[in-house]
């Protein structure tokens, strides 16, 4: 009974806490929705005879905008933890927000230059938490993606061969250890086993205990096998009936291939997470100095374009926005990384 009143007091627990940060999120979502709206009507409808009532409506709504995000972001973070294409959108459109002085810019309105200024900072400052929720919710992705891979490795619907099978206590899992040093290799079968005998693997044999079935039927004879490697070895089937290609399909959904891939994504991932940060650490400098330029060149485009050239330019009001670019590029790359790592190891079996 206790048991079961804990457990219901948690889930009452964690049923506030998703309705709650929902109403976070469609609060702070409208809040940020018309604080953008009066935002963009005070620049592109203001006039110089009505500078000091858009001044007070951009300290009002750009409050409201500014605080909305925030909320949103923090709703956000708790229930769209889950969702792959999340962390890309709000990045988009908190960026969207946060460069909106470089393509904004002047046009389609009648007040000052200082007042511009104005209305589109208190446009722009909503885009920081929406950018943050982003870059946490792809770092998100990027490590539980990183831990499934780790732990369950290719999805249960490609496995085939051993599919539910339990792993063997009494066989310890040796990091890219050969077949027979891997937990779903079982006992009865490996005393008997040729491969085992032969220090060999079954997937560069193409054959095992789990494909083979005249592996399995030696086991359950008793067929004695030589313990001398080279004698054992000539115990190992082939089985001419298939081709190379087909019975390499086999070791794609076994489930000792699938452990032997796991062994190899948890090398692969920390040198690619590792190789991608050695590589930022020693471009950095000259990576964070192009983005800069292609900020530049952008805005210098769409200030042409709207007959707003002497603009002052993103990179002068103080916030190092080709830094936090730079950053989210590489938190993509990480995170893409990953979706590209568990392809080739899961899905093309390399």
């Amino acid at each position: 009974m206790k048991r079961e009143s804990g457990s219901s007091f948690l889930d009452s627990i964690l049923s506030f806490l998703d309705g709650f940060a929902r109403i976070l999120v469609a609060g702070g979502g409208l809040a940020l929705i018309i604080g953008l709206i009066f935002l963009l009507m005070s620049f592109f409808s203001g006039s110089q005879g009505t500078e000091e009532q858009i001044l007070r409506n951009v300290d009002l709504w750009g409050r409201i905008a500014f605080l909305g995000a925030i909320v949103l972001s923090i709703g956000g973070a708790y229930i769209l933890y889950e969702e792959e294409t999340a962390g890309p959108i709000a990045l988009l459109l908190g960026a969207a927000m946060a460069f909106a002085p470089s393509y904004m810019g002047s046009m389609g309105n009648t007040i000052s230059a200082e007042t511009s200024g104005m209305v589109l900072g208190a446009i722009q400052k909503p885009g920081l938490p929406l950018m943050a929720l982003g870059i946490f919710l792809l770092a998100y992705e990027l490590i539980s993606r990183a831990r499934v891979g780790i732990k369950q490795g290719a999805k249960a619907d490609q496995l085939k061969l051993g599919q539910g099978l339990k792993e063997e206590r009494e066989i310890k899992n040796v990091f890219m250890g050969k077949c027979w040093q891997l937990p779903y290799c079982r006992k009865f079968v490996r005393e008997r086993c040729p491969i085992y005998h032969a220090k060999r693997t079954c997937w560069k044999e193409r054959t095992g205990c789990m494909c083979e079935e005249s592996v399995i039927n030696n086991a359950m004879k008793g067929t004695v096998i030589p313990k001398d490697i080279v004698a054992a070895a000539q115990f190992i089937p082939r089985n001419n009936k298939l081709t190379e290609k087909q019975k390499a399909e086999r070791c794609m959904h076994c489930v000792i291939y699938n452990e032997h891939q796991k062994h190899k994504y948890k090398l692969g991932l920390p040198i690619m997470i590792a190789g991608i940060a050695v590589f930022y650490v020693l471009m950095r400098e000259p990576m964070a100095a192009g983005v800069a330029r292609i900020m530049n060149v952008a805005e210098g485009a769409v200030n042409d374009a709207t007959f707003n050239r002497g603009a002052a330019s993103m990179l002068e009001r103080g916030i190092p926005f080709h830094e936090i670019v730079l950053g989210a590029i590489m938190i993509m790359v990480m995170a893409y990384g990953v979706k590209l790592l568990e392809y080739f190891i899961f899905r093309m079996k390399v």
